[in-house]
């Protein structure tokens, strides 16, 4: 008797210990490539490219502001699937957006197919790090603003 509760407790813990460690190898490779870039649109709205996105499962890249050097308010977001997503074009609102951004990646834990921010889409992260990179833009029908020389500290 003593032998098959060893067994059960066994295959129990292999059934805990498995996915776990999947989930932490998938979450590894979670990534964004983009390079700097000019805005194709106007003073309104315009689009920018995403080279790469490596998603933890289903997800979304957002583009944030520029709010002194750290990731502000929301101004585009697109799709993405698990996994590699390339060229991914997201539609930004380009009166509020300045020279630097944000690509972040957010997870798709609330409703499948809508972005909800900031719960429950939140980042994605490797290991304790949001999977966010900081690019430049320019726009040739529009003026981009830089918060950092207009309001030095």
């Amino acid at each position: 008797m003593k032998n098959y509760w060893l067994i059960i407790a066994a295959i129990f813990a292999a059934c805990c210990v498995g996915p776990a460690s999947a989930q932490t190898a998938t979450e590894a490779n979670a990534s964004i490539t983009v390079a700097d870039q000019e805005v194709v649109g106007d003073g309104v709205v315009g689009n920018i490219t995403v080279e790469k996105v490596v998603s933890d499962g289903p997800g979304w890249v957002a583009i944030h502001n520029n709010l002194f050097g750290h990731p502000g308010g929301v101004i585009g977001y697109a799709p993405v699937k698990d996994g590699e997503n390339a060229n991914v074009t997201v539609t930004i609102h380009t009166f509020v957006a300045l020279d630097t951004l944000f690509a972040v990646l957010h997870h798709d834990y609330g409703r499948e197919g809508v972005f909800e921010y900031p719960v429950p889409d939140v980042e994605q992260k490797v290991g304790d790090k949001i999977v966010i990179v900081p690019f430049n833009v320019t726009v040739e029908n529009a003026t981009l603003m830089n918060l950092t020389e207009l309001c030095p500290r």
